[in-house]
Formats: C-alpha cells, structure tokens, sequence
C-alpha cells in the first residue's frame, strides 16, 4: 500500500543522433550540429550598434539562387522597416566575406561602407520618426558558418541548409541580430536545379518552372519570427505529407510537410516515427496552447546538420528519432513564439523543450517502450550530477560563447530537470500546465526571461517562487541528502540533513521533497517542507520503519547519501532554556540545565549556519556575542539525546 501525505516540518529543526532509436544519444540535441563545422562550439566575436535599435523590422524577402552541396548564394534580400528614433545611417549585419554589389534605400542607389561584419548606409537627410524605409540588398558569395552542405552516402542525400541559431543569421544574408525585433513577415524565394526541392518557412506559394533546368520555390509567413528563424533546406527530396487534428481547431487540421530525400528505403526505416509527428502535435496543443502556427504548416526539410534546428514551421533534421521530432517540435511553442529576450534565458527555449521530450514519454509510453519516464528522467539527474556547479542562467560573460549558451548539461538537461521539479512544487497538474499556457498566451510573437515565466507561475499556483529560482535556476548545485529514521512512540521520526555540491554558491536548497518509509506492513511516501537543515519531521505510524528511499519518483535533482537509524527521540529541554535580553542588538545570555548540551548553533532563515560555539558541559549560563545583521533566527542547543530550539531577534 502506497498513500501521500503532505507535512510540514516542525521547529526541531541519452545510438547517436542519426540513429532511428527511440532515445538518441544524451548529447545530441540541435546545437550538435555546431560541433561538426569546428569541433568544438566557439565564442565569437561580437559587437552590435546600438543604432540598429532606431528601427523595427517588418518586412523581409530573400530571392536566392542556391544548389545542393554548394554553399554559394546570390540574390537580393529585400526589408521594410519603420523608423522609432531619427535615423541617419542604415546599419545591418552581414559578414565580411560576402560581396555587396549595391545598396538601394527607398528606391535610390547609395553608398554604403563595410567594417566588424556590418554594413553601414549614411541617409541624408536623416529619417524622421515613423518613416518607412525599403533596404534592397544585391549580395553574393560563400556562406560561412551556418550553412551546411555535403552528400550523405548511407542515404544518398544530396542538401545544403542553414542554421543561424544563435548569430549566424549574417553569415549568409543582410540582418538585424537583435532578439526583440521579430520580423513581421517574410518571403523566401529560392532558384536552384530543377531536381532539388527547397523547404522553408509558412507556406509554399508557387513553384515556377524557370529555363535551363531550374525551379523557383516561393515561400511566405505571416507570422512574426525572430532573426534566426528564416531558413532554407535543399535537397533531392520527396514529399510526405500526413495531419494533425489538434481537438480545438476540430474539424480542422494542420498539414505536417516532410521533405525527405528520396530515397524508399530510408522513408520506410523513418516513417512510422513521422507519423508520430501529428500526435505529438495534438498533445502539445493541449499541455501548452493551440499549435500557434496553425494557418500554415508543420514540417521537417531533412539536412544533415549534426542533429536538428526548430525553424519556424519547418524543422530542419539530420535524423528522425522520437526524442529530436518532440524537441523541434515544442521549440515552436518555447523558442519560437514565444523567444528568450536575451541569450542568458536560453532555458525559456532548450530547458522547455527539452522537457517536452520528457512529457511525450509519459503521455505516449508505447511509443518508447521499454524506456520509461522514471528512467528518463533519471538519467537527466545523472547527467547533472556529473560535475558539482553550473548554473542554468548564463551570465552575461558568456552570451556571446555558444559552448555555454548551449551547454547540454546545464541548459538542456538542468533546464528540463528544474522544470519537472517545479511542476512537483505546485502539486497541481492543471495550474503547472495551464502557467504554461498563460505563459504562451502573455508573450506570444514576442520574447520573454526566466523572471516573466516566474511571475506568470506565481499568479497561477498563489506561491512564491523567489526561494526556487534563485537555488535551481541562477544557482548552482544540487543537495546529497542524509536521513536518519526511527520508530519513536506512536510516531516515525525523520531527520533529514542536506549537504550541497556548490555550498559557496547556493548553501541549501529549500523546498519540497518526497520521501519513501519502507515498513514490513507496507510502505508510505510522505511529502515534507524542508526550511532547515537537521529539521526533524514526525509522522504518526504504528508501524517500524525498516528503510528509507529518498525522492522514490525522480521530482529532484539530488543524491543519496546516508540512510541510518537508530537514533533516539531526543528529550526537548527547549522549556528549560532561557534567552534574554530578546529581541537584542545581537549579544545574548543564555541560562539552561547544567550537563545536557554541548554546542550552541544558529541558523538564518534560510537555514544557513551563522554561529557555533561549543558548551562545557558543566555550566548553566553563558553569554555569546555576534555580529548579527537585524533578522530571525533559530538557535539550537544539542546535546547527547538532548535538544532545545528557541527563536531569537536580532534588532539594531
């Protein structure tokens, strides 16, 4: 017999990615395919003008000629934006190693300079507020990083396909990497061999037959996108379509595009996980909101890239494992529609949708049997636990250094762990589910922190979560937890101790936690509120223990460390202990019977040790002197079988 109970203590105190198995490898996530160009991901090298903040993208149109296995690009891109300040020079990004031929403002041919990887049009007369402005771009040259190309012989994949996550969108057009900005609408025209396909963004408009063999694919969305969503894969593709028929837009449906290359044998080893796509899609507009790009499409446009990119309507995949469809395909909801608003919240896209890998296991297990939930999620722990630190949060030192933006130990694997944990600290499925849809509903076509995730949170659950993100997501760590359990009376008794893994950054980690007591009549899951450390926790039983698991369900990042018993019910002298002048300036006389304690401890209210002393055994009074900042604290005395516990104000 299992049964939970809530209680609060009392004053005592992951084959590889190209693999079709159902769970790739832990380390192939999307930002794999960034390891395959260098070896390794890299800084760069980074500046943007704060100009380039006196304008709003709203329109964009890319008309390309590009080949399969060719990095070449020419063409033209083509943007509207409105002016918000006085404008004087047109800045966009475009790296130095493509050609500008030519620079068209508002129909007119002017002059432009290069330098740092931009592109700078003095206007004269400056713009005023609220004017329009059209930008043509006539450009050239070889892409740089970002965009790959090549053949892939098992296959017979012939692509080439860009990835612009996070600043690679100017290695192959003129753009604006700032995140705010989201383009309003875009068009992607592409000219390439009339044997290739092109998929892309939205919705495929036409496709012209053009002379010497070639085709022109047009693409257009209507939606809002951030920089590094616009894309193009190309490739010797066939086309498969299936429909997801979420229950909110019934009886309509959401055509599901998968360009893959074309070849049967490789379709018919994959397809029984593309069809998997459209409930996936009607899961995830349950749990986190109607798919939001719903007028238009979803897809695949297969590239081997390394492991997979969320573009916009049309995820570009080097594989089709279930593990990788559910990421790509949740980043539409975290990352898409609604973005991070700066590098350092990159959970808000890879924390969420990682953890969706996580939901798609629990919501469909046939699809991943033998793997289950529990066993997932435990090797996420494992992953964590590998090194001590780390916070989720990446500081602003490292926005510009992809190997820590996208570390996969803190942002994925943390990200998606801390999230599960969150759910638990609600205790309410529908409110933890329905913050995430609020959450889409808030921020939607725009971008959003940690902090805006919070808050939506806390108005749903009426909790405070302030104590929960300062310890999982900006600090570093997890707890080891040791339990001593005994049968006291009518009572089981636990005393539950917390060591961390990164005392100098985050000392104790507050929270819920779920405890399993194990009894020869059967066992019981408890739920406790931990608020400090050696906190005892009292449970009436007439049974006697005979173990302890400690997190049975996995809601936790954490370690087990030790689990005795034996320990006997110390006797509570706390009646028998005297401490004045209270509220003090910090300095305290303490009176207590003589023989019972040999330490003096104090603890903050965060459970913080912040005074220890030792007591000779033979005295009844001491006075102790600190240096106290104004708060309440708990002092403790303890002694062999003995303790008292008395609340004291600091009061300067």
């Amino acid at each position: 017999m299992r049964k939970y109970l809530l209680f609060i203590g009392f004053g005592f105190c992951f084959l590889n990615c190209l693999g079709q198995s159902q769970i790739e490898h832990p380390l192939c996530f999307e930002k794999c395919s960034r390891a395959s160009l260098s070896g390794t991901l890299q800084r760069v090298e980074y500046y943007q003008y704060p100009s380039m903040n006196k304008y709003d993208l709203k329109y964009l149109k890319l008309e390309l000629a590009i080949e399969a296995n060719n990095r070449a690009i020419a063409g033209t891109a083509t943007w509207k934006a409105r002016t918000v300040q006085p404008l004087d020079t047109f800045i966009m990004e475009l790296r130095n190693h493509m050609i500008i031929d030519s620079v068209f403002i508002n129909g007119v041919k002017l002059n432009f300079q290069r330098g740092a990887d931009h592109v700078f049009v003095p206007l004269s007369p400056a713009l005023p507020i609220g004017s329009i402005l059209d930008a043509l771009f006539y450009y050239r040259g070889t892409a740089g990083n970002g965009f790959y190309a090549g053949t892939q012989g098992t296959t017979g994949l012939i692509y080439s396909a860009t990835l612009s996550e996070s600043y690679q969108a100017r290695e192959w057009f003129p753009v604006k990497q700032i995140l705010p900005d989201k383009i309003d609408s875009s068009e992607i025209w592409v000219t390439t061999d009339a044997g290739n396909m092109v998929g892309s963004n939205g919705l495929l408009t036409s496709t012209i037959i053009l002379p010497n063999n070639k085709k022109q694919y047009r693409w257009k969305t209507r939606y809002k996108e951030n920089y590094y969503m616009p894309s193009v894969a190309i490739g010797n593709y066939m086309e498969y379509t299936n429909y997801a028929k979420p229950a909110a837009m019934a009886p309509d449906s959401i055509p599901i595009l998968h360009y893959i290359v074309n070849n049967n044998t490789y379709f018919n080893s994959i397809k029984a996980n593309l069809d998997k796509t459209p409930p996936f899609v009607e899961k995830q507009s349950e749990l986190f909101s109607l798919y939001p790009f719903r007028a238009e499409k979803y897809g695949h446009s297969h590239a081997i890239i390394g492991g997979a990119m969320e573009h916009q309507t049309m995820s570009t995949m080097s594989g089709f494992t279930l593990q990788l469809i559910a990421h790509e395909l949740a980043h539409q909801w975290f990352g898409d529609n609604v973005t991070c608003a700066t590098w350092n919240h990159i959970w808000v896209n890879e924390g969420f949708a990682s953890y969706a890998e996580y939901l798609m296991i629990e919501h469909f297990p046939a699809f991943y049997a033998p793997t289950t939930p529990a066993a997932y999620m435990a090797a996420i722990h494992a992953r964590v636990m590998a090194q001590a630190g780390g916070s989720v949060f990446v500081p602003d030192a490292s926005i510009y250094d992809e190997g820590r933006i996208f570390n996969t130990r803190l942002t994925y694997d943390k990200g998606s762990a801390i999230l599960h944990n969150l759910r638990f600290e609600f205790q309410n499925d529908n409110q933890f589910f329905q913050a995430l849809r609020n959450y889409q509903q808030a921020f939607k076509d725009s971008v959003a922190t940690a902090n805006d995730f919070k808050q939506v949170c806390e108005a749903i659950s009426g909790k405070n979560f302030t104590d929960f993100f300062n310890q999982w997501y900006y600090g570093e760590g997890y707890p080891t937890f040791n339990v001593d359990y005994s049968k006291q009376g009518d009572s089981i008794v636990l005393r539950i101790n917390q060591t961390v893994s990164a005392p100098a950054v985050t000392s104790f980690f507050k929270g819920l936690y779920e405890f399993t007591i194990n009894t020869n009549q059967g066992d019981t899951t408890v739920r406790i509120y931990q608020t400090l450390n050696d906190q005892l926790f009292k449970f009436r039983s007439s049974r006697t223990p005979t173990g302890v698991v400690i997190d049975p369900n996995n809601w936790v990042i954490n370690a087990t460390g030790s689990i005795t018993t034996g320990f006997n019910d110390p006797i509570n002298l706390s009646n028998h202990v005297v401490v004045f002048p209270n509220p003090s300036d910090g300095n305290f006389v303490i009176k207590y019977p003589s023989n019972s304690f040999q330490e003096l401890i104090i603890f903050d209210d965060a459970g913080r040790k912040v005074f220890h002393e030792s007591i000779s055994p033979a005295t009844t009074q001491r006075s102790i002197k600190t240096r106290l900042i104004p708060g309440i604290y708990l002092l403790r005395l303890d002694g062999k079988r003995k303790l008292a516990v008395k609340k004291i104000i600091v009061n300067k």
